[in-house]
């Protein structure tokens, strides 16, 4: 084993789990590389990515001979890299994020360069020489009763609004009072997100680090619905009137449709908003979701962007199409169907807003 002095380090995003006392230092495993082991590594070359998330979610830059700390997982990013886990500890492998999840780029978009190669020194470990996996570090949710309305919100693909629209939701839902939370489901680790629902209104803030992992690609069905479980227990602990949740990428991509397909998720939903790209990806979308009975509520994204759009999308589908300007001022308590009231000094503005 290698001693680690941490200053010399810099850690990615995805570790933050991990508590400085217990990394010690680094060696070498002698088994096969898993979801969430946490490596030492020094940059070799610059590609995709100059520039990791910090476990502040600061954005630092990084340079040939820089080292950092970051954590083996798959990456599913139709607009960037697939990235799988290696099969072996080898000398080298790629950074396959800003929030510091590596592992070996298996495809990528034309567009996009080669990715941040990277030469392992060896899994961080304790001082008894233990390799750390970031599950070992994930604290049970805890027991609740489930607690409010869920609101999920899914999507043609990455990048069609998603994220926005639950920010815009709780933006919507906690200027009139109603207690807020989200959480992202499934995707690779990054604080942005997070920070941006947490500046939207909604508290509390999880995702699926929570659970102990940088990326939730090939997880199992079962892992899947767990994590579901977990969060939306971690927010019902908070007793919020609503909770909103993300799935990444799109309803066509394999752990989306898993969870769309799930009982243990249909069961808790009672509202689906989705996001389109183009009033095409909408029909569709919004087709399938019909056919398998969730709630939709209404069409938001990239496509609502366009007033044009929009009326197609309605047009075609006969459900709203909303921009940001409209999920603000639209009667969004009418459109959930809701008799939930506010507490004491919160009835004017739900009035009002309705």
């Amino acid at each position: 084993m290698y001693r680690i002095e941490l200053n010399q380090f810099k850690r990615t995003y995805a570790t933050y789990l991990a508590p400085a006392t217990d990394m010690d230092g680094y060696t070498w495993p002698t088994i096969k590389p898993q979801i969430g082991d946490i490596l030492a590594a020094e940059i070799i070359s610059l590609g995709k990515h100059n520039t990791i998330e910090t476990i502040n979610g600061v954005t630092l830059n990084i340079f040939p001979g820089d080292r950092i700390l970051g954590a083996f997982g798959y990456r599913y990013a139709t607009d960037q890299y697939e990235g799988v886990v290696p099969d072996v500890w080898s000398e080298m492998c790629d950074l396959l994020s800003v929030g510091g999840v590596c592992g070996e780029v298996r495809s990528a978009h034309s567009t996009i360069g080669a990715p941040t190669r990277l030469r392992i020194l060896g899994a961080l470990c304790t001082a008894q020489g233990q390799p750390l996996n970031l599950r070992t570090f994930a604290r049970p949710a805890p027991k609740v009763l489930p607690s409010g309305e869920v609101i999920l919100v899914v999507g043609t693909s990455m990048n069609s609004g998603k994220t926005t629209t639950v920010g815009t939701l709780a933006r919507s839902l906690s200027r009139v009072g109603f207690r807020v939370a989200a959480a992202k489901i499934t995707g690779t680790a990054a604080g942005k997100d997070g920070r941006f629902f947490a500046s939207c209104g909604a508290n509390p803030v999880f995702d699926f680090t929570h659970c102990g992992l940088p990326s939730t690609a090939m997880l199992e069905r079962e892992e899947l619905e767990a994590i579901f479980t977990d969060l939306v227990s971690r927010t019902a602990a908070t007793s919020p009137d609503y909770t909103i949740l993300e799935i990444a990428d799109g309803i066509f991509q394999r752990e989306t449709r898993m969870l769309l397909e799930s009982d243990v998720v249909r069961a808790r939903v009672n509202h689906l908003f989705f996001a389109a790209s183009d009033s095409l990806g909408a029909e569709c979308g919004v087709r399938r979701l019909r056919a398998d009975g969730w709630p939709l509520r209404a069409v938001a994204g990239l496509v609502a962007a366009s007033p044009l759009a929009s009326r197609e999308v309605e047009d075609e589908v006969g459900v709203p199409c909303l921009s940001i300007a409209q999920l603000m001022n639209q009667p969004l308590l009418h459109l959930l169907g809701t008799t939930r009231t506010m507490a004491v000094g919160n009835q004017a503005g739900v009035a009002h807003a309705a």
